[in-house]
């Protein structure tokens, strides 16, 4: 009889220890404070101004640099880090599709940049020569953006089939027989050392110490391209996700990203 009360003693320990165990564990989840963030060169700059307020709020973030933008994103979708910043909403949407991706931004969105054809050889658009070489990005979202602005500028015409997703074999007209030459983004601003021209983000000539301002043309729908945290979707209601965010609008961090890139992003009006 001892040995069977015992017996249930026992169970009724390890019953109770087990009951105490799923709260802590709930509470450890949404107290979540050990925050890895995925960037590129540039947006580590960005979180660093803003590590101050994430560290304020009690949290504890790494900033884990990444060379590729599409690794990057790969490691918040395995779950190999928490969060990424530094891609724009339709880069992260085109990546969802064609990586069976989770992701999301967090709202609100904290700001954009933008894109314009630069040159070192020619001042002026109407400078540009026949069968001149421009670069252009060749991940899809940011070729279809770039080809859209080269229209917009009148170097080329685009087929009427379809409204995005242009690639250069959506070229109808090339009055002037440009050659585009598709490389990844980060190594556009260099190409303009060997070509014509080159479809370059702001961040990366600013990065490189050029002038960003100094574009032949630049695109008109800037804003349609936010950047935000990203995190996968089952995150993007946690408490931790939204401070971590809430952190990058802060006045003070505002100040610090502007005091440093001097206008290459512009924030939304939150």
């Amino acid at each position: 009889m001892k040995k069977v009360v015992k017996f249930f003693g026992v169970m009724m320990v390890l019953f109770l220890l087990g009951a105490c165990t799923i709260p802590k564990n709930e509470e450890s989840n949404e107290e979540k404070k050990k925050i890895k963030i995925a960037c590129n060169q540039v947006s580590e700059i960005v979180l660093n101004a803003a590590k101050k307020d994430m560290e304020e709020k009690g949290y504890a973030p790494e900033f884990v640099v990444f060379s590729n933008n599409i690794e990057s994103l790969e490691a918040v979708n395995s779950g190999d880090v928490d969060a990424a910043f530094a891609q724009h909403k339709p880069f992260v949407q085109s990546f969802n599709q064609q990586k069976n991706g989770d992701l999301e931004l967090i709202k609100p969105y904290v700001y954009y940049t933008g894109i314009g054809l630069y040159s070192d050889k020619y001042k002026k658009l109407e400078e540009i020569p026949d069968n001149a070489k421009i670069a252009i990005m060749n991940d899809a979202m940011n070729r279809d953006n770039a080809l859209k602005m080269l229209q917009d500028a009148g170097l080329i015409s685009l087929t009427s089939d379809k409204k995005t997703g242009y690639t250069i074999l959506d070229i109808e007209k090339n009055p002037k027989n440009i050659e585009f030459i598709e490389i990844e983004q980060a190594q556009t601003v260099r190409s303009l050392e060997d070509l014509d021209g080159a479809v370059c983000f702001f961040t990366f000539m600013f990065k490189a110490g050029r002038d960003f301002n100094d574009y032949l043309v630049r695109d008109q729908n800037a804003s349609e391209f936010p950047s935000s945290l990203i995190v996968k979707k089952e995150n993007a209601d946690k408490k931790w996700a939204e401070e971590m965010n809430a952190s990058l609008l802060t006045e003070r961090s505002k100040k610090a990203i502007n005091d440093h890139f001097k206008g290459v992003y512009t924030f939304y009006e939150n």
